[in-house]
Formats: C-alpha cells, sequence, structure tokens
C-alpha cells in the first residue's frame, strides 16, 4: 500500500470518529436534560400532591410512573384516588398524560374508565364509565390557553337511598378557550349527542343539547381564579353572554339566547329570549311522559297551540319567542313565576 493512499484514509477516519463523538455528546446531552426534566415534573407532581393535602384532600396514586423517554414525558397513574375530610371520595380506573419533550405546553390526557363519586353526607354515589375519554390542554407560562374534552359513549349511573338513575348518550365534548372575538372574554361550550335517561322509557327520541357561554372580563379564570373572586373584581356584577341553549327533540327545538350578569351572592339577572321551533313535534315527543287524559298535558298543549312564530332562532327556522326575565335567581314569564336558579356559588365562599 503506498504512503498516499494510507494518507487518504487517515483523515476520513478521523472525521468518522470526530462525528461518532458528536453523536454521543449529543445523545449524553439530550439525556442528561431528559433526566433533568423528568426530576423536575416528579417534584412538581409530590410538590401538588403535597398542596392537596394542606387543603384537607388526600390524594393517592397507586403506581405511579414517568417515562416516554426520548421524545416525550409520559406521566401513567393507576387508580387515581381522593379523599376530603368530608368523607367525599373520588377515584379513576387510570390517567395518563403526555406532552412532548420539545412542546411541553401542550398536553394530551387520557382517562381509563371507570370513574367514581361517593358523597356520604348527601347520601349521594355515582359511577361513570366510557368507551374513550380524551382531554387535549393547551398552556402558557401564565394560563391556560385552551381546553378540549370529548367523551364517547358515557354511562352514568347515580343513586340515592331512594331511587337510581342511568343517564348514557352517544358523545359529550367541553372546550375552554379565550375568545377570538372580544378582548378578555372566555367562551365554554358544552355538547351532549343522543341523550337517554333510563327512567323515561317512553321518550323514544333521544336529546341532543348545546351551550355556548361566553364570560365577559373572564380572562382570569383561565390563570385559576374563582368565580367569586373574579364577580367582585369587576365591581360585584359579572356579565355572562348566553350565545346559545339550544335542546333539540326529533325535528323540534327548544332554545334560549341573552345577557345575564352574576352579582356577588352567586344569583343570576338578566333577560333571556327563548325560542320554540316546531312546538308540535315536540308535544307528540313527550305525550307518553303524561298519563292518558293528563290535564297537565292538555294544558301545555292548549298553550303553544295558541302561540305563533314571531321570529326565527339560530338556524333562521320560524319560532316562537318567548321573554323570560331573571331577576336574583327568581324566573318569571310575564305575571307568571317559573322558580329560582340556585346560586352559582355559597355568598362569602
Amino acid at each position: 500500500m503506498s504512503s498516499d493512499t494510507a494518507a487518504g484514509k487517515t483523515p476520513s477516519k478521523r472525521k468518522y470518529l470526530l462525528l461518532t463523538g458528536f453523536i454521543i455528546i449529543v445523545v449524553a446531552g439530550w439525556s442528561g436534560a431528559w433526566a433533568y426534566g423528568r426530576t423536575v415534573l416528579a417534584d412538581q407532581l409530590d410538590l401538588q400532591f403535597g398542596r392537596f393535602s394542606e387543603q384537607g384532600t388526600e390524594v393517592t396514586c397507586n403506581d405511579l410512573t414517568i417515562g416516554g423517554y426520548p421524545w416525550r414525558y409520559e406521566i401513567r397513574c393507576d387508580d387515581l384516588k381522593s379523599l376530603d375530610l368530608s368523607g367525599s371520595e373520588s377515584a379513576v380506573g387510570g390517567l395518563t398524560a403526555v406532552a412532548l419533550v420539545y412542546n411541553p405546553w401542550h398536553v394530551i390526557l387520557e382517562a381509563a374508565t371507570p370513574a367514581a363519586v361517593s358523597l356520604p353526607l348527601a347520601g349521594v354515589s355515582g359511577e361513570l364509565t366510557w368507551e374513550t375519554a380524551r382531554a387535549s390542554a393547551r398552556y402558557s407560562t401564565e394560563a391556560l390557553g385552551k381546553v378540549d374534552v370529548v367523551v364517547t359513549r358515557p354511562d352514568l349511573r347515580v343513586q340515592n337511598l331512594a331511587a337510581e338513575a342511568r343517564v348514557l348518550s352517544e358523545k359529550a365534548e367541553f372546550h375552554l378557550r379565550p375568545s377570538p372575538e372580544t378582548t378578555d372574554a372566555v367562551d365554554g361550550f358544552f355538547s351532549i349527542d343522543g341523550l337517554m335517561v333510563d327512567q323515561l322509557p317512553s321518550l323514544t327520541n333521544p336529546v341532543d343539547a348545546r351551550l355556548h357561554l361566553q364570560v365577559l372580563n373572564g380572562a382570569p379564570l383561565l390563570s385559576g381564579a374563582d368565580l367569586r373572586s373574579l364577580v367582585l373584581a369587576n365591581g360585584g356584577e359579572l356579565p355572562v353572554r348566553l350565545v346559545l341553549a339550544e335542546v333539540a327533540l326529533g325535528a323540534s327545538r327548544f332554545g334560549g339566547r341573552g345577557d345575564l350578569t352574576v352579582n356577588g351572592a352567586g344569583a343570576l339577572s338578566g333577560t333571556l329570549t327563548l325560542t320554540l321551533v316546531q312546538p308540535d313535534d315536540m308535544l307528540n315527543s313527550i305525550r307518553p311522559l303524561f298519563p292518558p287524559d293528563s290535564n297537565e298535558f292538555s294544558i301545555v298543549e292548549s298553550l303553544l297551540s295558541s302561540l305563533q312564530p314571531t321570529g326565527t332562532d339560530h338556524h333562521g327556522d320560524p319560532a316562537i319567542e318567548i321573554p323570560l326575565l331573571i331577576d336574583n335567581g327568581l324566573m318569571r314569564m310575564g305575571f307568571v313565576t317559573l322558580g329560582r336558579i340556585p346560586p352559582l356559588f355559597p355568598a362569602g365562599s
């Protein structure tokens, strides 16, 4: 072998060794950074569990693990339970949270069925099962940015000493995010499709429900502020816009929209416009719920039959419009008092 050939191979070998050394350094550095992040994450979990304990709630997690190396952090917790000073208990079969190392501000969560809760002081217990339960949460350094929760085929069973109820549906969703149109406002969305209640077997059509609320000046809620503190920070009156509330039963729809305020005692006030589309279809759907020749059903039927569409709903369909006045939680429709909405939080809490 000539000296020129040997000299040509030596630089190539040196480049290979340098590249190998560089890769080793990068891998070692990444592994060290991942391990450090894992330690920080574990410390934060211990800190949060400690805060719960200081507030009187013991949270336990069987077989807590943090894995996902090298590209993500994956927290797994089997049999998550909580117990507070009142004796109330809750449990979830398991919880998994995943975040990419290079994007820790976006967390994906998945819950394992079932979830159970027991409230001995109220004499109520319940169990919720599902097919899938997933959530996505985006954070900034100061607050939540966006939350999306989707549960497919939820099945809820609730019981007390006197009765037992079962509620199931095809899908339930919840979304929370800063309003894209109104500064410092927060939009909340809730929907449930194919809702059925076992205790109402005669109601053959499933129910679909939609709710869209906008809390004006509600941005602090995404930073962890409680509702009462936010009300007080807004001078004792927090504006809330009911963008849409709708229940669909067959071809009929019953909805509402309007502006409300929440005062320092947690009571709602304001005026809503209720809308009713195709009342005849709703009457046919709910008729089996009443006894034959029911006087109550006849009154409802006569009332709705006497009304004519005076406006449109958000779909643009002709709708009967009915004003609803709410005064410190007390609901009135004309001169008729319908009942009271409970406070959203206890006064002084």
